[in-house]
C-alpha cells in the first residue's frame, strides 16, 4: 500500500510514471481524495543530501545575481509585511527559513524569531544573519517552544518535507490560540502546471517530494481546526520566472534556460551547459519574454491560477493538528 503523505488515505494511484532520479527509479503517485502528488518511495535523507550542494545555496552569501538578489531581498521583506499584516507582535518561526532573510526582516520589526533549516550552508547563514542558533528539525522546537508562536510560516518549504501531515500536527503543538499558519506551495492543479508538465519548474526533482493540490490543502486543513483568512494567487517572485522557463521551452530551448542564466553558481557555470548560439540567442530574447512573462503571469494570477498559493489560516480549535 502506498499511502498518502498528506491525508494518509490509500486510495493513491501512479501518476506520471517512473523518474530515473536517485538509485533506481521513483513513481509520482497521486491521492483520489486530497488530490495530492507525492514521490514513492520516498527517498532518506542521506539520498537526498547530495541535492542541497553549494551550487543550489549559491556561492558567497547571495542564491542569485546580484540584480535578482536584490529583487529576491524585496520579496523577503514583503513577506515580513504579511506575517505583520496578520501578526502585530510576538514570537515567528518559519520552518525552512533558507538565509533567514525574512526572519531578519521580522527580528529589526522587534518580533521574537526562529527559524528551522536543515544543517547546510544555509543554516549557517542563517545563523550568521539573525546572530542566534537555528533549530534543524521541528521536534526540537516542539520538545522547547511549544505553544509559544503566533505564527509559523512554511514558505515554500513543506513541499520538501517527506511527511507534511507530521509537520503540520507539529505546528499545532507550537502555535498559541488564535496563531497564523502561513503556506506558500506550488499548486499543482494550476493552469502552468498542467501546460509545463515535466517541464514544470516547481517539479524540482527530486527536492519537492510533495505537491500540492492547495485548495484541498486549504480544505484539509480546515477540517483539522484552522480558518481560512487569506488565499493569496500573485507571487512575482516564482510567478514569473516559472511563465519565462516555459516561454523558453516552448521555443525550444532547455526548460531552465533562464533559472540558470541567474543562479549565482561558482564561475556562472551554468552558462556552460549551452552552446554560444544557444547563449546569444537566448540573452536577445531575455528582456521581451521576461516583459511577456510578467503580464501573462500576473494574468493568471488574476485568474486564481497561478503556479504558486499563499494560504493564511487561523488556528480556531486548541485540538488543531
Amino acid at each position: 500500500m502506498t499511502a498518502c503523505p498528506l491525508c494518509k488515505s490509500p486510495h493513491t494511484r501512479p501518476g506520471q510514471g517512473d523518474q530515473p532520479i536517485l538509485p533506481g527509479h521513483r513513481s509520482f503517485y497521486r491521492c483520489t481524495a486530497c488530490r495530492t502528488v507525492f514521490m514513492a518511495p520516498m527517498p532518506d535523507a542521506d539520498a537526498l543530501a547530495e541535492y542541497y550542494d553549494d551550487d543550489y545555496y549559491g556561492e558567497g552569501s547571495g542564491k542569485f545575481i546580484g540584480p535578482v538578489e536584490s529583487i529576491v531581498r524585496l520579496c523577503r521583506y514583503m513577506r515580513a509585511k504579511a506575517i505583520a499584516r496578520y501578526v502585530p507582535r510576538g514570537r515567528i518561526l518559519d520552518v525552512g527559513c533558507g538565509r533567514g532573510l525574512t526572519l531578519q526582516y521580522l527580528k529589526d520589526r522587534g518580533y521574537e524569531v526562529d527559524g528551522v533549516e536543515l544543517d547546510t550552508v544555509a543554516a549557517v547563514r542563517a545563523s550568521k544573519n539573525l546572530n542566534q542558533a537555528i533549530f534543524t528539525t521541528l521536534d526540537e522546537v516542539v520538545g522547547r517552544l511549544p505553544r509559544q508562536y503566533e505564527a509559523v510560516c512554511f514558505w515554500h518549504s513543506l513541499e520538501h518535507l517527506s511527511d507534511p501531515k507530521e509537520a503540520l500536527e507539529a505546528v499545532g503543538r507550537l502555535l498559541a490560540p488564535g496563531g497564523f499558519l502561513i503556506i506558500a506551495a506550488p499548486h499543482v492543479e494550476s493552469l502552468q502546471s498542467r501546460l509545463s508538465g515535466r517541464f514544470w519548474l516547481h517539479l524540482d526533482i527530486p527536492r519537492h517530494l510533495v505537491h500540492f493540490d492547495m485548495k484541498r490543502l486549504a480544505m484539509f486543513l480546515q477540517d483539522k481546526g484552522y480558518r481560512l483568512v487569506r488565499e493569496q494567487h500573485f507571487c512575482q517572485e516564482h510567478h514569473v520566472i516559472d511563465t519565462l522557463c516555459y516561454l523558453y521551452t516552448t521555443l525550444g530551448f532547455h526548460h531552465l534556460y533562464p533559472f540558470d542564466l541567474i543562479r549565482n553558481i561558482k564561475g556562472h557555470g551554468a552558462c556552460r551547459k549551452f552552446n554560444p548560439i544557444e547563449t546569444v540567442l537566448g540573452l536577445a530574447l531575455l528582456l521581451p519574454l521576461t516583459g511577456m512573462a510578467f503580464f501573462v503571469s500576473n494574468f493568471f494570477s488574476m485568474l486564481g491560477a497561478g503556479s504558486t498559493v499563499t494560504l493564511f489560516l487561523q488556528k480556531i480549535s486548541p485540538y488543531a493538528p
